[in-house]
């Protein structure tokens, strides 16, 4: 696929079937509205391809795909694709061929390594943010052949100055002279580095009978190399392991892994230091259940018993020579537990992971399936899930990998396509104890959902548990107790002891989970709940809801009726099955369960079979050995010794799955059985028959496979008569019973008798001449007033070979010995319908002309009302820009500032609430910090070489970097010199980084410990400036957008707003509302007597509110009367309602609640209750709250209803029975009144922090800045916009946003998912005032970028003005800065645990200990530091041995 010239090419993904593109916007406003309705129900569907995927890779956040000669960006989502390269076709060996991609390797920072077939086998060096421009990187470094193998890894050593690409790959020869050269033909493993155009010779690896070798994968552990491989021609799969230093040192391991010499899929789990492989055999893939096996070897065994035989530069019996090993070499190793971990009949892929310590594997398989384990603590699997199937078959791609952006999905590619799966299909399990007890680390109970859901599908609270996993184990679950029935009902108890509860009332719910309906409902003033149900309402599942305090717990559970059975009859009677070797009744869980003969067994268990079989039993043939995945109620197995009736099939499948058995229906004779076959997963079995105390004899295949499927019919027309032979083309026929070409069902008419015959009372059939007789099922008997009807259906007889004569055929119908042929009347039926033909077409165009004039005059009517709706919105848009008035705060008394640590918290540890906390002294005196550690840190080079130690560990990951600079900053929060010192440094460091090859790209994520140092230090410096000058505006502008948003409806459910900034919060749903005003009384209290607080006042609510939204509005209107907070917490406050002597109190939710069609209950509001302007509310202390903090789950709604019930409620009298058309594009204009209300505020707040007050900036910034100015400099950096890119990543965009976008970082108030989405708009309009692109923004733009569009130029003029000016400031004396430094250290002494941050420094020098120590044993002028660090570990271990840490 060719680039085009305006660069790379963007690509939607391909819809489902079915489905296309929007039409351009028709004139006819009707066509308009059916296109928008029509375009809501459109699906994605999987992502395809030109041609097959090659290759696939994650890097980042990015996608990246490789299908036959193009490399591919591809959105996490699927929702899009952009070539990025493709390489020519060329001529090779006289032919034209393509190129195919063979290695897609991503490294350091958005680059990438691509390697072709053609030309010669290139690689290329690309960068991932520059389009299609490349740099080469050697040839013949990979297979020339399209069908060939190459596995390869970039890696880099010390500081990573220099990336190396180290590939094994087979050059197959073509005896051309477009061939390899001979140096090159033999050789297998190469390493190159990033500088370099061609191979030393010293760097290369020769094999024998190279051609013959498949790699599969490369990857390194410690500091060796791993390369998983086959030999095609001795079919033994082998791992070679590779240590290169200054010449490679080999070794090769023989991999023993079931019957699998072939290496089919690779995954390397590094947090395991394990490797596990896909083997197949070298017969068919599909032969049988043990072709294909999964194996886990570890790389500490594997390296073990490689060294036991030595490295060797190329002389080893694997390579070009031969050697002699020592006595001791070990050359072969199996796999841990010395056993495959799974035997299946077609895996193709694999990939593993780790998550809440539990071993996960996803598998493909060849035919279309994505399989998913986890392993136990002794690495044993359980029977794999399925997770998605492909519908047409197709195999899986050998790599798998998971979304880079959400770890809840992964990508499965087949042949051109790859779709998106999610990891776990948690709703599967009905319970809390089946969900937890499955063990899927993926999964948890969500309480307030009941149900089975991931992380991420469940709603959390701050103080509650509302979704636990396999790590809180089932003891998080509601334990269900249930009593032996009795009168009919069963005890049913809720045990809560486990959860540790302490309030001391609840609320316990019980209803039918399908319906809803409630069969038990206690309030109670204790923890115990139990409930008497009736046997009826226990037939189906039943929903447990538990609420106390805070805490809403769930469960669902079913009702065992069939251990109500205690004898084998009564068992009979419940439809469930008898357990005669364990005397219980259990539920029937197949479908060829064994029928008992209650009478047989009574003494069945006393009676001993002593007989002997004296001949082994033999099966020769199973017939049909392929059905679907229902089974087949029966199989004839032809065999030998068939002697007795109790035998069984085993049928075994994968290996970590049960075994299905099949039970004998039928013995026809001592060769001949038949049996029946239950259900099972689409796979290869093998079936055995054993006698009870004899082994099973030899097995034979059998295929579950998919239902039939009809392509096509050849030809698909025929004579009336019949006759004509047809071919029927399609997909597993061979399972097909029966092919039904017409099967319509016949009728027999029956004067009405009292008789009452059956249906199995009756036979019919039919005859003819040619004696051909028919028989017919029959279906049904119904019954009318004068007669009854028999509906027949015709069997379908394999042997009918010649016509039935329709003249001569007569029907006959059977009752016991009686039969009677029913007489064939002539019928003229035929005639009247010829002669109605004319009238019903007369009758038909009238009633359609009729009906049509209707039609038209409703959706006159229809568009009529949408236009006035429209002509109303707009208008009401326009006034409301054109008149409103910015919403200003005057007054909002003391600023809540949090204070300096608990500032300094949150903006270190933003998603680490836990951990901060252990930084806050709890007492006047400060701990004593362990001064020797203290001093190792301060030495200046053993700090920076600590850092660059860590940050090379592949372990020491994002999260792992980002805590220990926020520990670093904590623990010289005393010493800001010297961490200034410090950061000067790393800053250096990182921009001599080779890796740093795009300057551009500096500071602008924080994935090292310089960039997270840099946001820590700019939180401490500027905590001052955010304070005095820009903390007032930014509390104004909070305020102001607060109480912009509740002055329209505001859904309480999903917190979205009628005005907002943020589209994805707009309430475009909402009714239309009124004001309410409101008198309120307050109940004394005493606090609020001793400060005179007035305790009337005239509120302003909404008639939509609900009450729990009127409470807040009444509180917030105290507070700005009084000054002061009222003495009640919102959930300990009351509300009533008083008119005259009476009093009601009002709540969310009563008996008056509306309850919807789907048991959803809507939220009582202000109109609900009828309450009108002028009415007295009366606030009151409540004596008891159940309540759940104002949190409600799916089964409430409030101003957003269920669909089906938004359209009833649109259809109201003053629209005379009209529906009310609302479309969200109408309501856009809110976004734009809510920016005109706060827009004095935005801007206000944005020049407090680009202004410079009295011509001075703050002095962190002017010193980071000059320090960027210098640093470019010295690099010799000419380009302007380099220098305000690294300005703009260092403050606005490490620290501003940060802080706008978090204003509880700053303030002791709590941040609502609503204002966090408006404070994005308002962020995102702040960085693009201090980006150096235009924006191209068209009619398609999101709203979130159109809203400041026409703000943003004079803003970029205004940053601008403002680097200049600080530039332009008098440069700033070093002094000045440190005596800045020192007073704000001084500020803030003793206010963190100084102690505990250097503990967690400490816990990351131990982890790499042994890698610290040799790095300060090569390392000059370090040998004293080296020397204190082993004197602190040895004190430190001395202080554990006497637990004092």
């Amino acid at each position: 696929m060719a680039q085009g010239p305006g660069g790379t090419r963007r690509q939607l993904a391909r819809r489902d079937p079915g489905s296309s593109a929007l039409p351009a916007p028709p004139p006819s406003l009707l066509l308009l509205l059916l296109a928008w309705a029509a375009a809501g129900v459109r699906g994605q569907g999987p992502l395809e391809f030109p041609q097959a995927v090659a290759n696939l890779a994650v890097s980042g956040e990015r996608f990246l795909v490789a299908s036959g000669n193009c490399w591919y960006e591809v959105a996490p989502s699927l929702a899009w694709k952009e070539e990025r390269f493709c390489e020519k076709p060329v001529t090779f060996c006289g032919e034209t061929v393509a190129s195919v991609n063979k290695l897609l390797l991503p490294f350091g920072r958005d680059r990438l390594l691509t390697c072709w077939t053609q030309p010669r086998g290139v690689c290329y060096l690309q960068n991932l943010t520059e389009g299609s421009s490349k740099e080469a990187l050697g040839q013949e470094l990979v297979t020339y052949a399209s069908e060939g193998a190459a596995a390869g890894l970039m890696f880099c050593e010390d500081n990573c100055s220099h990336w190396s690409l180290l590939v094994a790959t087979a050059h197959k020869l073509n005896h051309c002279t477009d061939d390899p050269p001979p140096s090159i033909a033999n050789k297998a493993v190469f390493l190159i580095k990033e500088s370099e155009k061609n191979v030393a010779e010293n760097r290369q690896v020769a094999m024998k009978k190279v051609y013959d070798l498949h790699f599969e994968d490369a990857f390194r552990w410690q500091e060796y190399f791993f390369f998983p491989y086959y030999d095609n021609d001795k079919v033994e799969a082998k791992m070679l392991i590779a240590l290169y230093e200054n010449t490679f040192w080999y070794n090769s391991q023989i991999l023993r892994c079931g019957a699998g010499g072939k290496i089919l899929s690779s995954a390397y789990l590094e947090q395991r230091d394990l490797w596990a492989g896909i083997f197949g055999s070298a017969s068919s893939p599909a032969a049988s259940p043990t072709s294909t096996a999964l194996c886990i070897f570890s790389l500490k065994e594997l390296l073990k018993n490689a060294e036991s035989c030595e490295f060797k530069e190329p002389a080893a019996s694997e390579f070009t020579s031969e050697s002699h090993p020592p006595e001791k070499c070990v050359k072969v190793t199996w796999p841990m537990n010395n056993s495959t971990s799974l035997n299946h009949f077609n895996l193709v892929s694999v990939y593993a992971t780790v998550l809440l310590n539990k071993t996960v594997l996803f598998l493909g398989t060849g035919n279309g399936q994505l399989l998913k384990i986890v392993l136990d603590d002794k690495m044993k699997p359980n029977c794999p899930e399925i997770l998605y199937e492909i519908k047409e078959e197709t195999p899986i791609f050998h790599r798998l990998e998971l979304d880079p952006t959400d770890q809840n999905y992964i990508y499965l590619p087949s042949n051109n396509m790859i779709r998106r799966i999610q990891v776990a299909n948690c709703n599967k399990y009905i319970s809390c104890r089946d969900c937890l007890s499955a063990m899927d680390p993926h999964c948890g109970w969500c309480h307030t959902k009941k149900s089975c859901t991931l992380k991420g599908k469940c709603s959390f609270s701050s103080n509650s548990p509302n979704w636990v996993n396999i790590s809180y184990g089932i003891d998080k679950c509601l334990k269900i107790y249930t009593s032996q029935l009795k009168n009919n009902k069963v005890h049913v108890r809720v045990d809560v002891n486990s959860f540790g509860l302490s309030e001391a009332h609840s609320h316990c719910k019980m209803l039918n989970a399908r319906t809803n309906e409630i069969l038990c409902n206690v309030n109670q003033h204790h923890l115990n709940c139990s409930c008497n149900i009736t046997f009826k309402d226990l037939s189906e599942k039943v929903q447990v809801s538990f609420i106390s305090g805070t805490w809403n717990l769930s469960e669902i559970f079913e009702f065992d009726i069939c251990s109500l059975s205690k004898t084998c009859s009564k068992c009979d009677h419940t439809h469930c099955t008898w357990n005669a070797r364990e005397e219980k009744c259990v539920t029937s869980s197949m479908t060829c369960a064994k029928k008992i003969d209650c009478s047989t067994t009574i003494n069945a268990l006393n009676k001993k079979d002593h007989s002997a079989t004296s001949k082994p039993i033999k099966i020769i043939s199973i017939e049909p050995n392929y059905m679907s995945i229902l089974g087949k109620p029966e199989v004839l197995v032809i065999g030998e010794n068939f002697t007795k009736s109790n035998f069984l099939m085993e049928i075994t499948g994968t290996s970590s799955c049960q075994q299905d058995v099949g039970y004998v229906t039928k013995v026809l004779n001592d060769t001949h059985m038949k049996f029946c076959l239950p259900p099972s997963r689409k796979e290869v079995k093998s079936a055995c028959i054993k006698e009870n105390g004899f082994e099973c004899s030899a097995s034979l295949p059998l295929h579950y496979v998919s239902f039939p499927s009809c392509a096509k019919i050849l030809p698909n027309i025929t004579w009336m008569s019949g006759g004509r032979k047809m071919t029927i083309h399609g997909k597993y026929l061979n399972i097909t019973d029966e092919v039904i070409l017409s099967d319509f069902p016949q009728t027999v008419m029956k004067k009405k008798d009292n008789l009452n015959l059956s249906r199995h009372e009756l036979e019919v059939f039919i005859s003819d001449n040619n004696l051909i007789n028919i028989t017919f099922n029959i279906q049904n008997i119904s019954k009318t007033a004068t007669r009854s009807i028999i509906h027949c259906r015709a069997k379908q007889e394999k042997n009918i070979t010649r016509k039935i004569n329709k003249s001569s055929m007569k029907v006959y119908v059977k009752v016991g010995n009686f039969v009677y042929e029913i007489p064939n009347e002539k019928n003229y039926s035929f005639f009247y319908i010829l002669l109605l033909i004319p009238i019903v077409i007369v009758v038909a165009v009238f009633v359609t002309q009729r009906k049509s004039k209707q039609l038209n005059q409703k959706l006159s009517e229809h568009l009529e009302l949408l236009e006035c709706e429209l002509r109303k919105e707009i208008r009401e848009g326009f006034v409301e820009l054109q008149v409103e008035e910015q919403d200003i705060v005057d007054s909002f008394g003391t600023i809540p500032f949090l204070d300096y640590k608990h500032f300094v918290l949150r903006t270190f540890f933003p998603e680490a609430k836990d951990i901060s906390s252990i930084f806050i002294e709890d007492s006047n005196e400060p701990l004593s910090k362990d001064q020797g550690l203290y001093a190792l840190i301060c030495n200046k080079k053993f700090l920076v070489t600590l850092i660059h130690i860590l940050e090379k560990q592949k372990t020491f990951d994002v999260k792992d970097r980002c805590l220990f600079a926020s520990f670093l900053t904590i623990a010289l929060q005393t010493n800001l010199v010297y961490l200034t010192n410090i950061l000067e440094v790393l800053t250096k460091d990182l921009m001599e980084q080779s890796s740093n090859i795009q300057p551009k790209l500096m500071l602008r994520r924080t994935e090292s410990v310089v960039e997270k140092l840099l946001t820590n230090w700019m939180s401490v410096c500027l905590s001052g400036f955010l304070r005095e000058t820009v903390g007032e505006p930014f509390f104004l502008l909070v305020t102001t957008l607060n109480q912009r948003i509740i002055k329209g409806p505001v859904d309480i459910i999903s917190c979205k707003a009628l005005y907002t900034l943020n589209e994805d919060w707009l309430l475009w749903q909402a009714p239309e509302f009124s004001t309410v005003v409101l008198n309120v009384v307050f109940e004394n209290m005493q606090e609020n007597e001793a400060n005179g607080a007035a305790q009337n006042i005239q509120v302003k609510i909404l008639d939509c509110d609900t009450i729990e939204q009127a409470k807040e509005k009444i509180l917030q209107a105290f507070l700005n009367k009084n000054g002061s907070l009222y003495g009640l917490q919102l959930r300990e406050m009351g509300l009533t309602l008083e008119s005259g002597s009476q009093a009601k109190e009002l709540l969310d939710v009563d008996g008056s609640s509306v309850i919807l069609e789907n048991g959803v209950t809507k939220l009582n509001t202000v109109g609900h209750y009828g309450i009108s302007d002028g009415a007295t509310m009366k606030v009151f202390k409540k004596k008891q709250d159940i309540s759940a903090d104002g949190e409600y789950s799916e089964d409430y709604c409030h101003l957003i209803l269920p669909d089906a019930e938004a359209a009833k409620e649109s259809q109201s009298a003053k629209h005379k029975g009209k529906q009310k058309f609302k479309v969200k594009e109408m309501y856009l204009t809110k976004l734009l009144s809510t920016k005109v209300a706060i827009h004095s505020t935005v801007e206000k707040l944005f020049r407090s922090i680009w202004n410079l007050p009295n011509n001075k900036a703050p002095i962190a910034i002017k010193y980071f800045f000059d320090f960027l100015d210098a640093l470019a400099e010295n690099k010799k950096i000419t380009d302007p916009d380099v220098v305000h890119i690294w300005k703009t990543n260092s403050l606005p965009l490490r620290f501003w946003v940060n802080i706008l976008k978090n204003p509880q970082f700053v303030f002791d108030i709590k941040k609502t998912p609503h204002i966090d989405g408006c404070l994005s708009v308002i962020a995102q309009a702040f960085m693009d005032a201090f980006s150096l692109s235009e924006q191209q923004l068209g009619k398609e733009a999101p709203t979130n970028k159109l809203l400041y569009a026409k703000d943003i130029p004079l803003y970029k003029e205004e940053v601008k003005a403002f680097y200049k000016a600080i530039r332009d400031l008098p440069p700033l004396p070093r002094a000045e800065l440190e005596e800045f430094l020192i007073l704000e250290s001084q500020k803030h002494e003793n206010e963190f645990n100084e102690a505990e941050a250097l503990n967690k420094i400490y816990s990351y020098i131990t982890r790499y200990f042994d890698k610290i120590l040799n790095k300060l044993e090569t390392e000059r002028g370090l040998e004293e530091a080296q020397q204190q660090l082993l004197n602190i570990k040895g004190l430190m271990d001395e202080k554990k041995k006497c637990k004092w840490v």
